[in-house]
């Protein structure tokens, strides 16, 4: 059980909820990464890698309502893990590690792979500092939910700005890229 774990290492505790306020820093490490990256990239790579902040923000602003719907305590978790007096809802730091790595996913795998390590190092991180793991899920679901069904929604008009602002003064901003 996690109790019997943090028992023995109470440290583990403690790097659990230093991890999980630190890994926010390596998503906008990726999401810069990827921007520059997908300056040298077609429209569509440029786009994506635009909505991947847009994205993230927006699942962490659609979450905010769904933590607020009422809800009961889930108990299963108890012992040397330190709760806080929220009622359970979906977990805004994995709703925006989700919807980073759903996001950089559509900007090219290697961003997304990277990402997803970073989602899991959260989803452990919080598991550890006391978030229910339903919490993680909704938050996971939420997370990649918003970003993809916004980038169905957005990818047109997106490729279309990214081909205006590359014949513009702008074109630094988003790179020359690639023609086809």
């Amino acid at each position: 059980m996690l109790s019997d774990h943090l028992a023995v290492a109470p440290w583990l505790h403690t790097a659990a909820v230093a991890c999980a306020k630190a890994d926010p820093v390596l998503f906008a490490a990726l999401l810069c990464w990827a921007w520059w990256a997908a300056r040298r990239e077609r429209a569509g790579v440029m786009a994506a890698a635009l909505w991947a902040p847009i994205g993230a923000i927006a699942a962490v602003a659609a979450n905010e309502p769904v933590e607020r719907m009422p809800t009961v305590h889930w108990t299963a978790f108890h012992g040397l893990v330190v709760h806080s007096s929220d009622l359970p809802a979906p977990s805004d730091h994995a709703a925006l590690a989700a919807a980073t790595a759903a996001g950089l996913f559509l900007a090219g795998r290697r961003f997304g792979l990277a990402a997803s390590g970073g989602w899991l190092v959260m989803a452990a991180a919080l598991t550890l500092a006391g978030a229910a793991p339903d919490d993680i899920a909704g938050g996971t679901v939420v997370g990649v939910t918003v970003t993809l069904i916004g980038y169905v929604l957005f990818e047109g008009p997106m490729k279309r700005a990214v081909v205006w602002l590359r014949r513009t003064r702008l074109r630094s901003f988003t790179g020359e890229g690639k023609t086809s």
